[in-house]
């Protein structure tokens, strides 16, 4: 009854009919509408432009009342200190890189190799490469990054790489996420990774974006279709390989921290975007990367943000202007902190309503002359606070 009384508002204070039959929308009583309207109403009510669609449920969207504008700089390790706790032998190499110091133990069975990223500063340099590190377990010669990254993308955000939205061998939505492995239960697994990263490297709070089990039988299909595709790598997999994918955020007050990269960066320009990687298999944590985690040097005022439907009507009467050749779709749509670089080398973070949206794009192959199609992924940013587009 109290979804119809609203549907029946929303009809009356936004049209009303012209002589030809058209409807037009009060646009102030629109503004004031929108900021108490639900989202599930709002995407029952809205006039969407000529192929375009909305993909995502309304009851997977989170939305807060008011946030804070933070100011951040790089999360700062200790090297030797991360370099004692982290590392299970003894150093036999120890050398200063552009990404920040780095150390290596073992032999050729199990070598550690740790990279802790400091912008360049231990070598005199501004290599942009801040807040966080990279470790792996390297077992016999294989890092399984590589050799897994064959058959899974190791990146967080959708498949926007065409050749393998064609051939399939990296997809992740193949694997099941939050399942069991034979070696290990996923809570447990995932309980022994948080440990790492809290209690032995001190990183902020993060919460899991992703995650993947990686499971014999599908490693197996996805490397027959990597050599479908061409691939030249001879790679043997076993239930030994079987193992978790973790891609993690940062989250400042319940709000995440963007993990994909939004927009491109002009030159000059610097966009962080957090991001923490990890492989997890029955030997334990075998790879870790970790980027522009940050440090909160300062909060701003609590200010109240505008409303999911306000911040998606931006985007409809964004792409009501422009004829759309192509079926686009809202695919998901999120409350997140996204960051830019000020002047003064802080970074600001604003809550910003994150879209994703896919265009089906075709092209012709010259090759064979066939037609094929792909996604392809870009992001349209709302600022929380104040509904203009951030770019």
């Amino acid at each position: 009854m109290k979804k119809t009384l609203i549907l029946l508002l929303c009809l009356v204070l936004l049209t009303s009919a012209s002589a030809c039959g058209k409807l037009q929308v009060n646009k102030e009583r629109l503004e004031e509408l929108l900021e108490i309207m639900d989202l599930r109403t709002f995407l029952q009510t809205v006039d969407l432009p000529d192929n375009f669609s909305i993909g995502f449920d309304a009851a997977d969207v989170k939305s807060v009342d008011s946030a804070r504008i933070y100011k951040a700089v790089p999360l700062e390790l200790d090297a030797n200190e991360v370099a004692e706790k982290l590392l299970k032998r003894e150093s036999v190499s120890t050398k200063v890189y552009a990404e920040g110091p780095y150390f290596e133990t073992g032999d050729e069975t199990f070598k550690e190799h740790l990279y802790v990223f400091d912008g360049g500063k231990s070598f005199g340099i501004d290599s942009g490469v801040v807040g966080g590190l990279s470790y792996s377990v390297v077992i016999n010669g294989e890092r399984i990054r590589n050799k897994h990254g064959t058959v899974i993308r190791v990146a967080p955000g959708p498949p926007d790489d065409i050749i393998a939205q064609r051939w399939k061998y990296d997809l992740k939505s193949d694997y099941a996420s939050f399942a069991d492995l034979s070696f290990m239960s996923y809570k447990d697994a995932l309980a022994a990774v948080e440990e790492l990263l809290y209690d032995t490297l001190g990183f902020p709070e993060l919460e899991v974006a992703e995650a993947y089990s990686m499971d014999l039988e599908t490693m197996l299909k996805h490397y027959e279709l990597y050599k479908a595709a061409g691939g030249k790598e001879e790679i043997t997999f076993s239930k030994d390989d079987e193992c978790y994918v973790f891609f993690f955020r940062q989250v400042i007050d319940g709000i995440p921290v963007v993990n994909i990269h939004w927009k491109d960066a002009t030159f000059g320009e610097t966009i962080p975007v957090t991001s923490v990687e990890v492989f997890y298999t029955k030997d334990g944590v075998r790879d870790i990367y970790a980027i522009d985690l940050l440090d909160i040097v300062e909060g701003g005022e609590n200010k109240p943000l505008i409303s999911a439907a306000k911040a998606l009507q931006v985007v409809i009467d964004d792409y009501s202007e422009i004829i759309l050749e192509n079926e686009t779709i809202v695919e998901s749509m999120e409350l997140c902190y996204v960051g830019v670089k000020t002047e003064d080398g802080y970074y600001e973070l604003i809550p910003a309503w994150v879209f994703r949206i896919v265009e089906t794009v075709k092209f012709t192959n010259q090759a064979d002359g066939n037609v094929y199609s792909y996604d392809s992924y870009s992001y349209y940013v709302v600022n929380a606070i104040t509904g203009d587009r951030i770019e």
